[in-house]
């Protein structure tokens, strides 16, 4: 693991993974609200260099970035993170490898994360300090963002028109100080969520959120900020979703999303573990023994029984005995299913099996999960299906999409919106 870069995103690396999300409509009467509705995307500023000037390091950090970029799944010109808000509500769709929605109500403090997978909404806090682990010797150090000081300045810079003052929350990450600017706007409400509760101390809404890494300020910015007529529904449950206690980290017991839960499973099979020499991680089995020397600078987290692995910008899969069963030799890596990975060569996304052997060839800019042997992809502006066996099922005439749940799939083409089934046929939801 590269803990340079690790230590300067730390607070901010939770924006590219994320869990499966909502986008429903339900048969009632709709009624319009005015919120601001506010696009994030990636930022990082660095002096202007080319590459042969770069360091080491520098390169590391652009290069990361472009894959986070990359594997978001945003279109040229989409926001990574869309924000609704009122003065009492919130809703917050952000992009990822899958996506993820969130909505709150501060009236009565009560946020959930809605997972349409499920059609299940889980009870969460509406905001949570970002907590992150770091080995030093023998020992993990846990951060957390809510040991931070929050200063105010009376700096100001002009974002969209908005007047915007400036924050900043000052860390100690293991031995390095590592602080987080915020440029906020007093004029637009609140707006926190997910592991970014340092902004409800913030007296207006982030319009951006960075910090500096070898010289290079990392984060995102608000690239549009508008006040618009929008549906209600947009900060309610679907009617037919069922409501469920969300996991709990401080150990009360709660209901689990397979979902989540699987994107948080870095355990290895039993008699096996990770270790951390401090720069790289390994293997041991329980008696001490060392399977796969130390070697990885990063580990994530495990989806089928597999997980992706990384070295020098290189990535490959490890199953759970720690057994590398695809090389470091791809851009990017994610599992879509059991017997299927997405693997990045020159920006594209070709379809593997877990031998290596390729299905399709790099062709697409994204891929999604497998649901029912059914993935979709995007191949230049447009969306399309895909089975396992890589044959187009259903044509490139998307401009959004989601899986397939239950035979049916939402699409958007044009300004129409409505679902299909596997064969690309309209269908009722």
């Amino acid at each position: 693991m590269k803990k340079t870069l690790q230590r300067g995103l730390f607070l901010l690396v939770g924006l590219f993974i994320c869990p499966i999300g909502f986008n429903s409509v339900q048969a009632q009467e709709i009624k319009k609200v005015k919120a601001w509705v506010v696009g994030y995307d990636i930022a990082f500023d660095m002096p202007r260099k080319d590459s042969e000037t770069m360091t080491e390091e520098e390169q590391q950090m652009v290069a990361m970035m472009e894959l986070g970029k990359a594997m978001s799944g945003a279109k040229e010109g989409e926001p990574l993170l869309k924000a609704y808000v009122t003065a009492n509500k919130m809703r917050i769709e952000q992009k990822g490898i899958v996506s993820s929605v969130q909505i709150s109500n501060l009236e009565d403090s009560i946020s959930y994360n809605l997972y349409a997978e499920t059609e299940t909404a889980y009870r969460t806090a509406l905001a949570t300090p970002k907590v992150s682990t770091e080995m030093k010797g023998d020992s993990m150090i846990v951060v957390s963002s809510a040991d931070g000081k929050l200063r105010f300045s009376d700096e100001t810079m002009e974002i969209h028109g908005f007047s915007c003052k400036k924050a900043i929350l000052e860390m100690n990450v293991g031995d390095v100080k590592q602080d987080m600017t915020i440029w906020y706007a007093e004029k637009l409400p609140k707006l926190f969520w997910g592991e970014y509760d340092y902004l409800e101390k913030i007296p207006g809404m982030a319009l951006k959120i960075s910090t500096n890494t070898n010289g290079m300020d990392v984060g995102i910015k608000a690239a549009s900020v508008k006040e618009e007529l929008v549906d209600d529904t947009l900060f309610t449950i679907p009617a037919h979703y069922t409501i469920e206690d969300s996991f709990d980290l401080s150990g009360d017991t709660a209901a689990v999303d397979s979902t989540v839960e699987a994107e948080e499973d870095y355990e290895l099979a039993e008699g096996y573990h990770w270790t951390d020499d401090g720069e790289l991680w390994g293997i041991e089995d329980d008696a001490g023994n060392v399977i796969v020397e130390p070697r990885y600078h990063d580990r994530y987290g495990y989806r089928a029984g597999l997980a992706p692995v990384s070295r020098d910008d290189k990535f490959g899969v490890v199953d759970k005995t720690g057994k590398e069963i695809i090389s470091l030799e791809y851009e990017g890596i994610f599992v879509a299913d059991a017997d299927r990975l997405w693997a990045m060569r020159d920006g594209l996304y070709a379809l593997i099996d877990t031998t290596n052997k390729v299905i399709v060839q790099p062709s697409y800019q994204t891929g999604s999960l497998f649901v029912d042997g059914v993935a979709y992809v995007q191949k230049g502006e447009k969306i399309g299906f895909i089975d396992k066996n890589g044959k187009v099922v259903v044509p490139f005439i998307y401009d959004e999409a989601e899986i397939f749940i239950d035979g049916k799939a939402w699409v958007k083409k044009g300004e129409e919106e409505f679902y299909i089934d596997s064969k690309g046929q309209r269908v009722q939801f």
